[in-house]
């Protein structure tokens, strides 16, 4: 990629690249159940991934399909709505037909925006300095929806994103191998 393709790359509202709504916000606990739909909580989102611990929460199938409307699809980028503003990851197999409770959803016009790349350009520090500079809270840092509408992103062609995605990707995987060879020669 030249400096030139670069600042060729069309800059571009977040509502320009596909659907965008807040996950549920409405009292769960009553429904959770120890099998059924998967629950993600803005605390389950990581950079380019999610954790759930030893014990993920999920929802009752009845619950759960009485909010069908809100269920995650593969590809859908999930982004922290409060907490750790911007972190987001993408939905895989592993969490398809899953729920978010109050966190951002992107659902990209995979024609326009590669969802990996989208993930990628989320978890950057530039997007992330911006998040926690137009959140509101106290106490709790909050990225409002309105907020994040004013989004802009740089977007360059679906080729370029794919490959910018898989450089992130195929780095970050790279330094988690060393940082677990690392932790592993000092345990022993």
């Amino acid at each position: 990629m030249s400096l030139n393709s670069a600042l060729s790359w069309e800059q571009r509202k977040v509502t320009e690249l596909g659907k965008i709504y807040i996950g549920l916000v409405t009292t769960m606990t009553a429904h959770y159940t120890d099998e059924g739909t998967l629950l993600i909580r803005n605390s389950d989102i990581k950079d380019g991934r999610f954790e759930f611990g030893e014990k993920p929460i999920f929802l009752e199938k009845s619950f759960a399909m009485a909010n069908e409307s809100r269920m995650h699809q593969i590809g859908d980028v999930i982004t922290v709505h409060t907490g750790d503003v911007g972190t987001s990851a993408v939905i895989s197999e592993n969490e398809d037909k899953s729920i978010g409770f109050a966190t951002i959803v992107t659902r990209p016009n995979k024609t326009i925006i590669d969802p990996s790349y989208l993930c990628t350009f989320l978890n950057t520090e530039r997007h992330k300095k911006w998040a926690v500079a137009i959140s509101t809270g106290d106490g709790r840092t909050n990225y409002n929806l309105g907020d994040y509408f004013e989004l802009v992103v740089p977007v360059p062609s679906i080729k370029e994103q794919k490959q910018i995605a898989m450089f992130i990707e195929n780095l970050n995987n790279l330094i988690t191998l060393h940082q677990r060879k690392r932790l592993s020669s000092i345990q022993t």
